[in-house]
């Protein structure tokens, strides 16, 4: 079978649940880890991946490579559902955490490119209530600082983190949450915690609350709530059915990756659970390594794939362009620029509890890559060897 066409499945052979004297026990982790089966055929990179989960500790791995315009390569291992012996396969949905911040990217321009929106703009011309930094109250905040991170919103995690809801979504709306939170007054609301003590456009730090505001512009503009804005505009011209920012939008039985965490003493994977959170256009995306893989090629395609155009390439070039390079010299609208052993590379990743992603390619020859997991890896530099690996072989290929 030609590999660039194949899909490389794992067939888990090895039984999860062992007896013992009558009675049932759960599979170690680490006996699980040492017999994830290996593919009929297996490729050196077959091999390879095995073995950087195992050292990592991840029970579930996909990956996919692209470039020359087209999905070169999809490799599919180990456990999605370790209590229901489901398999990673081709289908399998995994939660994308913050490269989910790339796709809520492309909603947002296409507003932006239709001239729904402008990225200069207060946005509160457009917010059903008025944001500012209570800091500084004359300095307008722009959807260019909310999508490069230098909004000043902050992230308090005691908020964020504290109403996660556990197996279901978040149950509040983008409007009602980010109200709560960005508004004095609001159930969330604290000055110091929600927002730095610079003004926007001054410096840079990360933030999920500030996509999620931008997230909400575009719900405003476009009158409609943003999961069927992403639904409309990017999922369904691409003809995917299966993405989802909400876990009750997903497809009647959807294959989905479960998070795991690991109880290193006990030697066992732990059940996490699917959250919902209050940001929730910045991380819960699930989606399939081919159809990311599909979105990652219209980025390198300067906003087409398989002759579908989302964006227009002058928009995808002012994504890759760097806004303020005093402040942010590698951050771009969304996407950003890193190094991975010597290459300049532009992406994104993420983690959250049970799950880890990635999504690079390289501008200089457009191939490019991305791994989803649903375990966090648990040694240092596997996900660098894991990226320079498939880099060098989306090249070979």
């Amino acid at each position: 079978m030609n590999l660039r066409s194949c899909l490389l499945c794992v067939i888990a052979s090895a039984p999860l649940v062992a007896q013992q004297q009558g009675t049932e026990r759960v599979v170690r982790a680490s006996e699980l880890l040492a017999a994830l089966p290996v593919p009929k055929d297996a490729k050196a990179i077959d091999t390879f991946l095995l073995e950087q989960m195992q050292a990592a500790k991840v029970p579930g791995l996909a990956a996919a490579v692209v470039g020359r315009g087209e999905v070169l390569w999809v490799g599919a291992y180990g456990w999605a559902d370790i209590e229901e012996r489901r398999p990673v396969d081709r289908d399998t949905v995994f939660q994308v955490v913050s490269v989910s911040k790339t796709v809520t990217a492309y909603a947002i321009m296409q507003l932006v490119e239709q001239q729904a929106l402008s990225l200069d703009a207060d946005i509160n011309e457009v917010l059903p209530f008025a944001v500012r930094n209570p800091g500084h109250p004359e300095v307008a905040i722009t959807l260019r600082h909310l999508l490069t991170h230098t909004s000043g919103i902050r992230d308090n995690w005691g908020v964020l983190e504290g109403t996660w809801v556990k197996d279901g979504d978040f149950p509040q709306s983008l409007r009602d949450s980010l109200s709560d939170y960005l508004l004095p007054g609001g159930e969330h609301f604290d000055a110091r915690k929600s927002f730095y003590g610079w003004a926007a456009g001054t410096k840079h730090d990360y933030s999920n609350v500030g996509i999620a505001l931008a997230a909400l512009v575009a719900e405003c503009q476009a009158e409609m709530s943003f999961e069927q804005l992403c639904e409309q505009r990017v999922f369904q011209p691409l003809k995917m059915t299966a993405p989802s920012y909400r876990l009750g939008g997903l497809e009647e039985g959807a294959s989905l990756a479960m998070p795991y965490g690991l109880k290193r003493r006990a030697d066992r994977f732990e059940r996490l659970g699917h959250h919902g959170y209050l940001d929730f256009p910045s991380g819960t995306l699930r989606i399939s390594a081919p159809d990311l893989a599909r979105l990652l090629l219209c980025f390198i395609g300067d906003g087409e794939v398989d002759g579908v155009r989302l964006l227009r390439a002058a928009t995808v070039r002012a994504m890759r362009g760097i806004a303020f390079p005093d402040i942010a010299a590698d951050q771009g609208l969304v996407w950003y620029f890193d190094e991975m052993g010597g290459v300049r590379m532009m992406g994104h990743d993420g983690s959250d509890p049970g799950v880890a992603s990635s999504m690079y390619y390289c501008p200089e020859d457009g191939v490019g890559f991305l791994v989803l997991m649903n375990g966090e890896p648990r040694k240092r530099g596997v996900e660098a060897r894991i990226s320079r690996y498939l880099l060098d072989y989306a090249r070979k290929l």
